[in-house]
């Protein structure tokens, strides 16, 4: 009688985080191949960790249907990208308005370690101008695979702007962040963490979650991986003064030609809204590289 050898594919559950969305997505390893190319891509192996930690950053493909891993507004990134960003927002408040330009760069180091920096090199309220506070952001990948990124490290703010914009403040965030393919274009992403302030501020609990849907391919620029989502924010204070922050941002992004994209959403808070503020335009360009 013939013999056959099935092989079994190993599905992992990925974790949720939901405040607009939840569910349960599903990574499956490749079955065993010959050895990839140089230069291809595989997904990364817990039992190759330290090679890993050297290995030259190679970009994850889309996920099995179609998502890509691309920065949106208001949420948490569970990849790493190499980039480099241009943001402007404009905030209308129940006291005076403001507005603000930074800049950002994203560099993975290997595949197993990334940093970015982001810089507000300008913020006025009042008719009053001032540098902002500089958040530097290391990671370490923890699993990758094609549907399925996790990632966890710290954003340190470090009190470089000044105190009449609400800067001027160090802080430190733990972090896990994670990124899923769940289906027809669609993918959650978001993050968990817990900030730690001084300047008598108080700790915050951090919740983020999104969900998305890219529309079309990459390469028909303006309208290439066009893609809407709807970004949720939480944070409660857990110490000190403080108040509870829950806002929505429904945003869009499109690969306008060369690598270089354009996103743009709105912020509103839900709660609280006298103590924060009522809406905020957020414009941003993308480079990679």
């Amino acid at each position: 009688m013939r013999s056959m050898i099935s092989t079994v594919r190993f599905a992992s559950a990925a974790a949720i985080l939901a405040l607009t969305a939840g569910g349960t997505a599903y990574a499956q390893d490749d079955a065993q191949a010959p050895a990839p190319a140089a230069g291809e891509w595989v997904p990364l192996n817990s039992s190759r960790f330290g090679d890993e930690l050297t290995e030259k950053w190679i970009p994850v493909p889309n996920g099995d249907s179609g998502a890509p891993r691309q920065g949106w507004l208001a949420t948490a990134d569970g990849f790493f990208t190499r980039e480099v960003h241009l943001a402007a927002a404009y905030t209308q408040s129940p006291g005076p308005d403001s507005w603000g330009v930074l800049g950002r760069f994203h560099y993975p180091f290997s595949r197993r370690l990334w940093a970015g920096i982001e810089v507000p090199f300008y913020q006025e309220s009042q008719r009053r101008g001032n540098f902002g506070d500089i958040t530097l952001t290391t990671q370490v990948m923890l699993a990758e695979k094609r549907n399925l990124s996790i990632n966890a490290g710290v954003g340190w703010r470090l009190p470089t702007g000044s105190v009449v914009q609400g800067n001027k403040v160090f802080a430190a965030q733990p972090q896990i962040n994670l990124w899923t393919d769940v289906g027809r274009g669609f993918s959650i992403r978001g993050r968990v963490a817990y900030e730690f302030a001084d300047r008598n501020l108080p700790d915050n609990f951090v919740l983020n979650a999104s969900i998305g849907q890219t529309v079309t391919p990459h390469s028909p620029a303006p309208f290439g991986d066009l893609t809407w989502y709807v970004a949720a924010n939480w944070r409660e204070p857990t110490t000190g003064r403080g108040n509870s922050f829950v806002s929505i941002t429904p945003g869009m992004r499109t690969h306008v030609g060369n690598n270089l994209f354009l996103l743009a959403g709105v912020e509103f808070p839900v709660i609280n809204r006298n103590e924060s503020f009522n809406e905020r335009y957020i414009l941003q360009l993308v480079q990679g590289f």
